[in-house]
């Protein structure tokens, strides 16, 4: 699973990328975006702009890749 951030206010945007989690069983919907935590969300783009991400600086799209737990 992978989403894409972008500041408000800024121009670049990163990808982050978890860890493929376990298959949907036959017919299961698929994650929806509400249903990822907040939490994981946050810890993950700030593993991001520590691993230096610069949301409000030019450039091209950054992909990072973080643990089952956002770190």
């Amino acid at each position: 699973m992978a989403i894409a951030v972008r500041h408000k206010e800024g121009q670049r945007e990163a990808v982050v990328e978890f860890p493929p989690g376990p298959q949907p069983r036959y017919g299961a919907p698929l994650l929806k975006p509400s249903q990822i935590a907040s939490e994981l969300v946050a810890k993950a783009i700030a593993s991001a702009i520590e691993a230096g991400w610069e949301p409000r600086s030019r450039g091209k799209t950054v992909a990072i890749v973080v643990d089952a737990t956002g770190g």
